[in-house]
């Protein structure tokens, strides 16, 4: 554990380091992921598993919102809401594979159930996991005031 001004600075450079160089939007599961695992080995403390909450988290696919939990101790994803209620998976990019298997693909508007039709493999790209809002105002960035 920290205990001068410097080793603080430090780790909150780190931190930083990591949230400004990733691709990921800022309320994404992966980037805060990252984070963590920084702050973790930065920090080197043992959180016992009790201690650690689920933490509410969502995903969108095609319309349709997903609401699951995120164990960050073990990375395990449950899923609460949809047709994968219930499930829980080893880590989150699989249980977002498995929203993306489950959400049912539209038909274009001109086919019809049952007619055969040429289609080619559609790639289905995975969503990102979001943090749920939990009642509370999201943090702002603060702005400076323009100068004409």
């Amino acid at each position: 554990m920290f205990t001068t001004p410097s080793n603080s600075a430090a780790i909150a450079a780190e931190l930083h380091r990591v949230f400004v160089s990733s691709p990921h939007a800022a309320d994404s599961l992966e980037l805060w992921l990252a984070v963590a695992a920084e702050a973790e080995r930065a920090l080197g403390v043992h959180v016992p598993p009790a201690l650690v909450p689920w933490v509410p988290i969502f995903v969108r696919y095609r319309l349709l919102r997903t609401e699951g939990e995120f164990f960050p101790y073990t990375g395990s994803t449950r899923i609460l809401t949809g047709p994968l209620t219930g499930t829980t998976y080893n880590n989150s990019h699989h249980a977002a594979r498995a929203v993306v298997g489950a959400t049912p693909v539209a038909l274009p508007p001109y086919a019809r159930r049952g007619d055969v039709t040429d289609t080619a493999e559609v790639r289905r790209p995975v969503p990102s996991w979001r943090f749920r809002a939990t009642g509370t105002q999201a943090a702002k960035t603060p702005r400076t005031p323009r100068i004409s």
